[in-house]
């Protein structure tokens, strides 16, 4: 099932939009009360910095199973994994949203910041080991490095951590 979803010629653009609009999610709050003249570069430089870390740190990933573990897999089947791993971003938006409205402590935005993280590195390690039959370790020190190079390299991610 997984390897019919992931060879499904739409689904990395669809990755691509779910990308996309998790990163819009985390601005939408920002643009609503920003008095900044400069928004538009603010979020179309922050989207595009955010679609780079999540190809680059996609390319790391493939590299590191196709190089370091000797597994054949195609880029494309990847990226359909990472960029819907990536929707569950758009949750920190629904956060700074709420916190906006109503005072949310730090400590609890600090603890939901690593449930996402969490949640993201268990979805990731599940279809990494599911849709290309890796093993868990293999799936494991894939999704960890996929995690790392994208908080490292994506400012709008780096906002949370």
């Amino acid at each position: 099932m997984f390897i019919r979803f992931s060879n499904d010629r739409y689904e990395s653009g669809n990755a691509l939009i779910v990308v996309l609009l998790s990163l819009l999610s985390i601005y939408l709050p920002f643009i609503f009360n920003s008095t900044s003249v400069n928004i538009s570069d603010i979020v179309f430089y922050g989207l595009v910095d955010g679609v780079f870390a999540w190809l680059f740190a996609t390319l790391a990933v493939w590299f590191l199973i196709t190089r370091a573990f000797n597994t054949i897999l195609e880029i494309t089947n990847l990226l359909v994994f990472t960029g819907y791993t990536h929707g569950i971003l758009g949750l920190f938006g629904l956060f700074i949203l709420m916190n906006n409205y109503i005072s949310i402590p730090q400590n609890v935005l600090q603890i939901l910041t690593l449930i996402i993280f969490g949640w993201m590195y268990f979805v990731l390690t599940k279809a990494l080991s599911v849709a290309f039959l890796l093993e868990k370790r293999i799936a494991s020190i894939s999704s960890v490095t996929y995690l790392f190079i994208l908080i490292f390299f994506s400012d709008p991610i780096r906002i949370f951590v």
